[in-house]
């Protein structure tokens, strides 16, 4: 049969972003060309590149199903208007921008965000995909299993630094990060840069790129020693677990991307965050209206 469309390509990108939206499990390369009677080699090139715009998602088993930027497309969240209404008040509370992130094999998506204060996280639209690589998805990594876990702590340049970070979430609900002394000005200027131009406005590779590095510039880990310190810190980032059933997918973060944070800050920071990860853990928006552990907010004494 003759293709007669004005644009082959784009029709078998429409009629794959249809199946997988109309599907009722995550399908497969080779289920979606079967389906669609075409080469698994087209099928293959398209969903990589949705993929890549978070238009679809890829599961441990390397199957599809439609992702967060899809879903946010028109407005709508792919998360419950009550998880929304949480994240607008932590944003309220503390003063700067929130994400929810949903932690994919491979890759960190941002499912929700909220803006608080003057600075929001910058350049991180819903929808946004971000290669996972340490220490990104620490919040969640204690609940991980097998290869996922350790090929996460073997990208690490320590790995006893790796497996320290892991156990110090497990035991305190949360992981707190920082520049390193020398990066803290370039910081300022590439979030400067990503609020001036707009995050959401560039391509979706270059926007990966600069948040890729933005991320790397940011994210040292404190030590708990570190974290019990009487004195000032600069304070990047805080993540924590969204624990439901005993597993943990997302993971709460929020970025006040300051140069002097005092001990009190810290804890109420700490207990904000942590407290609204435990009511998510027990919205039924997250997918369960009930946790097997409940996370309870963690303070430094």
């Amino acid at each position: 049969m003759v293709d007669r469309s004005p644009s082959p390509p784009t029709r078998r990108v429409i009629e794959v972003v249809g199946m997988l939206a109309s599907a009722d499990r995550p399908m497969g390369v080779g289920e979606i060309a079967a389906a669609l009677g075409i080469a698994r080699a087209t099928a293959t090139a398209v969903v990589r590149e949705l993929a890549d715009a978070s238009w679809v998602t890829r599961d441990a088993d390397r199957r599809y199903a439609v992702g967060p930027a899809l879903a946010g497309i028109g407005g709508r969240l792919p998360v419950g208007g009550s998880v929304a209404e949480r994240l607008e008040v932590l944003a309220r509370q503390v003063g700067c921008g929130v994400t929810l992130s949903r932690i994919d094999v491979g890759a960190l998506r941002v499912v929700a965000k909220a803006h608080g204060g003057d600075r929001d996280i910058p350049g991180v639209p819903v929808g946004q995909r971000v290669p996972l690589a340490y220490p990104a998805g620490a919040a969640v990594m204690p609940w991980r299993e097998g290869a996922e876990r350790d090929g996460w702590v073997a990208g690490a340049d320590d790995g006893d630094a790796a497996e320290r970070l892991l156990g110090l979430v497990q035991h305190r609900r949360y992981a707190m990060f920082r520049p390193t002394s020398g990066d803290a000005g370039l910081v300022d200027v590439l979030a400067d840069l990503l609020d001036v131009v707009g995050g959401d406005l560039l391509r979706p590779r270059l926007r990966t790129k600069v948040l890729t590095q933005l991320s790397a510039l940011t994210a040292r880990a404190y030590t708990a020693a570190e974290l019990d310190d009487d004195g000032s810190l600069p304070v990047s980032y805080l993540a924590a677990p969204v624990v439901v059933d005993g597993k943990a997918i997302h993971e709460l973060q929020m970025g006040p991307l300051r140069s002097a944070v005092t001990r009190d800050e810290r804890n109420a920071y700490i207990g904000a965050l942590t407290s609204a990860a435990a009511d998510l853990a027990r919205d039924p928006g997250m997918g369960s209206p009930s946790v097997s552990r409940p996370v309870e907010p963690v303070v430094q004494s």
